[in-house]
């Protein structure tokens, strides 16, 4: 939405798979629609996340999510949650890219984390996950019960320090009230307990995070104050950046293993997730379903 002394116009976008949608005109009016194909749907998002940000720089305000994006019906969960992590890894990266005065540390954060392999992180990532599952997710000789339908798997990391190879430990979450499917963020709230011999075992390490090691208050440079950088324009969005890289990566990892019939190990609910989230955050986000 855009207003100023002489015009009231408002702007919307929508992605349909590889179509683009953009609504616009006089608020109160019908408005225009103009559509646009693309040769993947990944470009087509690209160039919407692109423009959303080109029109705040032009000083229109976001009155809701600027960008909708429509599925077939035919899509599955596992397209959804794929299609989520993608679009907020875009969302915060193209934010990053527009910001005019991103602080240097974290313009340099940012740098490292594009130049980060995450070819070789998801082929270590599935064989820790394929080891974790076999001897402590799913082995009774741990302690879990097989009988014990599990709900959910919860990874749970620590971000209050920055430091190398931060793990996500795992837990098992069973007898969860109104439980269900989700396909993206949400609060996972407190009404569920934790599997038997199913709770802060070995789960995933995210040293996709290890270059934010830079940001602990021993290692920046005196002439940075790290309480400053906190409230500065770009902090947040470069968190983010590096948690959803990563949870795109895990979830393609998840897809391999899901292939193999490894997953099949896990005693689960119908509309089973792995999910990931940050501790005493409440937010969590799904990384894949079974």
């Amino acid at each position: 939405m855009f207003q100023d002394e002489v015009s009231h116009k408002f702007w919307e976008i929508q992605v349909i798979e590889n179509k683009q949608v953009i609504s616009f005109g006089r608020v109160g009016s019908v408005g225009t629609i103009k559509e646009k194909v693309f040769s993947t749907s990944e470009s087509c998002l690209f160039d919407s996340l692109k423009a959303i940000n080109d029109k705040i720089k032009k000083g229109y305000l976001e009155i809701e999510k600027s960008i909708k994006i429509n599925e077939c019906e035919n899509t599955t969960p596992n397209d959804k949650i794929s299609n989520y992590l993608k679009a907020q890894l875009d969302s915060y990266k193209s934010k990053l890219k527009v910001l005019p005065n991103l602080a240097p540390v974290l313009s340099d954060l940012f740098q490292k984390l594009e130049q980060f392999d995450f070819e070789i992180y998801k082929k270590t990532a599935e064989k820790e996950i394929e080891h974790n599952l076999t001897e402590w997710w799913a082995n009774p000789s741990k302690w879990v019960n097989p009988d014990e339908i599990i709900y959910s798997i919860l990874f749970e990391y620590d971000l209050s320090y920055f430091a190398k190879d931060v793990e996500a430990l795992a837990y098992g979450i069973v007898s969860w009230e109104n439980f269900r499917l989700h396909t993206k963020g949400f609060d996972m709230g407190y009404n569920y307990d934790f599997a038997a011999g199913f709770e802060a075992v070995p789960g995933i390490t995210l040293n996709f995070l290890d270059n934010l090691e830079k940001l602990d208050r021993l290692n920046l440079s005196e002439d940075i104050d790290i309480d400053e950088l906190f409230d500065t324009e770009g902090y947040q969005e470069l968190l983010k950046t590096y948690i959803f890289s990563g949870l795109v990566a895990l979830n393609e990892v998840f897809c391999s293993l899901d292939k193999k019939d490894i997953l099949k190990k896990i005693k689960s609910k119908k509309g089973f997730m792995f999910i990931i989230g940050e501790h005493d955050m409440g937010e969590v986000f799904p990384i894949y379903s079974i």
